[in-house]
């Protein structure tokens, strides 16, 4: 498990507003700890570790996560007024992504097809919080231009018969399976909502394998969750942060309510 090192920062932007840290890994990572919330950590981790089993193309990734150590001597003697708001203990760390590019509105216009599978997976996930209009918002999406490679190459084969070489990067998970979820208000706001007014020919055939594959392992992926994340203070007497049986429910819909889960606005 990687290991917190330093605190470099503190990001700006967004609800949660994660500390950039250093690992012992010499990575630099977007770090959410106490002041996002254990309701907040528990819902990125399980809805990163889904959308890892889901992504079917090379245009969609996650940045590479991890959870992280963060030692009670790293906070008590750092000199940051709001070191607390990171917290000791376990923290979930997403990789800072270096190069990359927010996804503007214009850019969203012209995106290939085939990165309407976020839109899908920001559906099943119960995810509103990838808004972007004209007017402007938050998509949590960078845009990395790829380098040229050769299709020989193992990388640059991935790319071969893309029809273009930039990668669409999703991040900021910690809204998934919201209790106060609404079909209306997703399809109106997130960054792909009005894109499709049906899904592409053979789409829903090649993704209903993919999320009942990631569905099976999702007390898997529940049981990785730490007791200080799901319980208040690890007391399992306490209500859990996040209901899996309510998780499951959510995420059974593709196939409990077929009909209504694959219609489109």
């Amino acid at each position: 498990m990687t290991t917190i090192t330093e605190i470099m920062g503190r990001a700006e932007q967004g609800m949660t507003r994660p500390f950039i840290c250093c690992g012992d890994d010499w990575l630099t990572y977007y770090v959410k700890g106490a002041y996002a919330g254990r309701r907040s950590l528990c819902s990125e981790w399980v809805a990163n570790r889904l959308v890892n089993r889901l992504l079917p193309s090379a245009l969609l990734g996650v940045p590479l996560f991890t959870m992280a150590e963060v030692p009670a001597a790293l906070i008590e003697g750092s000199a940051r007024k709001d070191a607390r708001d990171l917290g000791a203990g376990r923290v979930f760390a997403s990789l800072r992504m270096e190069g990359g590019q927010e996804l503007t509105w214009s850019a969203a216009q012209d995106w290939p097809e085939e990165t309407m599978a976020l839109l899908l997976l920001d559906l099943w996930l119960q995810n509103e919080d990838r808004s972007l209009s004209a007017l402007g918002g938050n998509p949590n999406l960078l845009v990395e231009q790829i380098s040229p490679l050769r299709d020989d190459d193992p990388e640059g084969a991935l790319w071969k018969d893309q029809p273009r070489r930039k990668m669409l990067w999703a991040y900021d998970f910690n809204l998934a399976f919201d209790v106060d979820f609404s079909r209306e208000r997703f399809f109106g706001a997130h960054v792909f909502g009005k894109s499709l007014k049906a899904w592409p020919a053979g789409f829903r055939e090649r993704m209903e394998p993919r999320l009942r594959s990631a569905l099976d392992d999702l007390d898997e992926i529940f049981a990785e969750l730490p007791m200080e994340w799901l319980h208040v203070d690890g007391d399992e007497s306490l209500p859990v942060q996040l209901d899996r049986k309510k998780v499951r429910s959510a995420l059974e819909l593709p196939f409990t309510e077929p009909a209504a889960f694959w219609t489109l606005p």
